[in-house]
């Protein structure tokens, strides 16, 4: 069952100017947990960095958790959106490009924001709501697909067991690679193009869920012409 992700204690500004505010408390916030990490952030630097008071910033969050939060309730639902396929992909006539297409937004998505998401695995290690948000983001994506490939194509079971067992295989090595590429503290200065990323790990998704060895079926079905309407990981 898909747990609830833990929910930020946001405040609510009623004017255009409390807003701004709340805006560039979050954007600074990005910023100074991405360059210090999570444990050595300090409610002192993100008053600088946002050029407030600290009497300002307590009016709008008691604490770095509170800010921290917020910022990876927001990633999360930006990562959720950046990896559904867009208008043009349906996963269920062309369900090879529609999963390099989520996987494209998803590692894209990952790398503008690794610096922080790096700031995010930190914290699921030292505080348990964290690890709480990390499991509801994971299990969101599994869910999502799980639905998709059994509305679409009938797939329940890969190998001989729950196809959910595969998926989740599939969900680490994709998150699992995006940390790898892009956050660990020892990546490269030149980073794997997103392109090349997303079609890596697209390829290992199709041919588990699509091979003869995998659901049974020899190749991703063919694009039906003249089919009007969508029928993608959207709609989940």
């Amino acid at each position: 069952m898909l747990k609830k992700a833990p929910e930020p204690n946001l405040p609510q500004p009623t004017t255009p100017k409390g807003r701004a505010t709340l805006a560039r408390i979050l954007a600074s916030g990005r910023e100074i947990f991405g360059e210090a990490g999570y444990v050595s952030m300090r409610m002192s630097d993100l008053a600088e960095r946002a050029h407030l008071s600290m009497g300002a910033l307590y009016r709008y969050f008691d604490n770095k958790d509170d800010v921290f939060l917020a910022i990876i309730h927001d990633i999360h639902n930006e990562l959720y959106a950046a990896s559904r396929p867009g208008e043009r992909q349906s996963f269920r006539d062309r369900p090879d490009e529609a999963i390099l297409e989520s996987n494209r937004g998803y590692l894209g998505h990952y790398r503008n924001h690794r610096k922080v998401m790096r700031a995010f695995i930190e914290a699921t290690m030292v505080d348990q709501r964290y690890d709480d948000m990390w499991w509801y983001m994971r299990e969101r994506h599994i869910v999502r697909v799980a639905t998709a490939l059994e509305r679409d194509h009938g797939i329940t079971e890969i190998n001989g067991m729950p196809a959910r067992v595969s998926l989740e295989a599939l969900a680490s090595m994709t998150e699992q690679s995006a940390y790898v590429w892009y956050a660990h503290p020892d990546t490269a200065a030149e980073m794997l193009p997103v392109d090349d990323a997303a079609r890596i790990v697209s390829e290992i998704w199709c041919c588990t869920l699509f091979s003869p060895r995998g659901a049974g079926r020899q190749d991703p079905p063919a694009r039906s012409e003249g089919r009007q309407g969508r029928t993608d990981m959207e709609r989940t």
